[in-house]
C-alpha cells in the first residue's frame, strides 16, 4: 500500500504601494492512496532486486508584493505520481498556469482561481468582488474545494484535507494531510483559516505574511494580507507545506535505500502485524 502526497503551493500577495490588495490561499499538493486507505489506487507489485525512484515534493514558494506563487513540486513513487498543488492568485496574474494544481490555488483580486485534478484534490475558490480592497479565496484541498470570497469582512477558508483516524491509517496513527491555505484579507478584516491537513492561515493587517502550510502535510501557504492603507505593500503569501511517501508492505522484505538525496526515511514495525511502515521525507 502507498499514500503519496506532492508539495503544497504557495500563497499569493497582493501588489506594491499603489494599490492595496491581498492574495489567495495556495492549493494542496495532490493525494493518491490505495483502496485499502480509501483511495482509489491498486496496491503495487514490485519485483525483488528492482530500483524504484521515490520523490518527496518540496513545497512551492508563497509570493512577494508584485510577484506570483510557486506550484509545489510532485511526489512519485514507481509509476504513482501526485501534482504538486497549485500557488494562490497574486494580484492581476489572471490565468497563469501556476495556479493549477493537484489542488487549485485560490484567486485573488483579479485572478481566476486555479483548477485541481480528479482524484487527487480539488479547485480553488472563487473571488468575485471587482473591488482591490476586498479579500481573496481559500485554495483547494484534497478533501474539499476552496472557500469563495463573494463579499464581507471575512476572507475564503482553505479547503479542507483529508483526516485518518488510527483505524483506516496507513501508519496507524491519525493523521490529516493536503489542507488548503487560507486567502488574506486587508486591514483588521478576518483572514481564511488554512483547511485541516496542514493549509496555513492567511493574512491581515494584524499579521501582513500568510503562514506557510505544515512540513510533510503538503498543505498549501495562505495569502497575504495588506495594512488597508495606500502607500504600503501586502505582506507574503506563506510557502506551502512540503509532501510526504508512505509505504506499507510484508516485513518479510526489506526496502533499502541507495541513495537519499536530502530524504528521510523513518520506519516502524507495529507488533503482531508483520508489516513494515516506511515514512519519507
Amino acid at each position: 500500500d502507498y499514500l503519496v502526497v506532492a508539495g503544497g503551493g504557495g500563497g499569493g500577495a497582493g501588489y506594491t504601494a499603489s494599490t492595496v490588495g491581498t492574495g489567495g490561499g495556495g492549493g494542496a499538493g495532490g493525494l493518491k492512496t490505495t483502496t485499502t486507505f480509501g483511495g482509489s489506487g491498486s496496491t503495487l507489485t514490485l519485483t525483488l532486486g528492482t530500483s524504484y525512484t521515490l520523490v518527496v515534493g518540496r513545497r512551492g514558494i508563497g509570493a512577494g508584493p508584485g510577484y506570483i506563487s510557486t506550484q509545489g513540486q510532485n511526489s512519485t513513487f514507481e509509476n504513482i505520481t501526485s501534482t504538486g498543488g497549485g500557488g494562490g492568485g497574486s494580484y492581476n496574474n489572471a490565468n497563469s498556469s501556476n495556479l493549477n494544481g493537484g489542488s487549485g490555488g485560490g484567486a485573488g483580486y483579479g485572478t481566476n482561481f486555479g483548477y485541481g485534478i480528479s482524484g487527487q484534490g480539488n479547485n480553488g475558490g472563487s473571488q468575485t468582488v471587482n473591488a482591490t480592497q476586498y479579500g481573496c479565496a481559500g485554495g483547494g484541498g484534497a478533501g474539499a474545494v476552496g472557500q469563495s470570497f463573494t463579499g464581507g469582512n471575512v476572507a475564503g477558508n482553505g479547503g479542507a484535507g483529508i483526516a485518518y483516524t488510527a483505524a483506516n491509517s496507513i501508519t496507524g496513527s491519525a493523521l490529516s494531510l493536503a489542507g488548503g491555505g487560507g486567502g488574506g484579507q486587508p486591514g483588521n478584516y478576518t483572514p481564511g483559516l488554512g483547511g485541516d491537513g496542514g493549509g496555513g492561515n492567511g493574512g491581515s493587517s494584524i499579521s501582513l505574511n500568510g503562514d506557510n502550510g505544515t512540513a510533510n502535510t503538503g498543505g498549501g501557504g495562505g495569502g497575504a494580507g495588506h495594512p488597508y492603507a495606500s502607500g504600503n505593500n501586502s505582506g507574503n503569501g506563506g510557502n506551502g507545506g512540503s509532501g510526504v511517501v508512505i509505504l506499507r508492505y510484508p516485513s518479510a522484505y526489506d526496502l533499502q535505500e541507495q541513495s537519499n538525496s536530502g530524504i528521510t526515511k523513518t520506519s516502524s514495525t507495529p507488533a503482531g502485524l508483520g508489516i513494515t511502515i516506511d515514512v519519507f521525507t
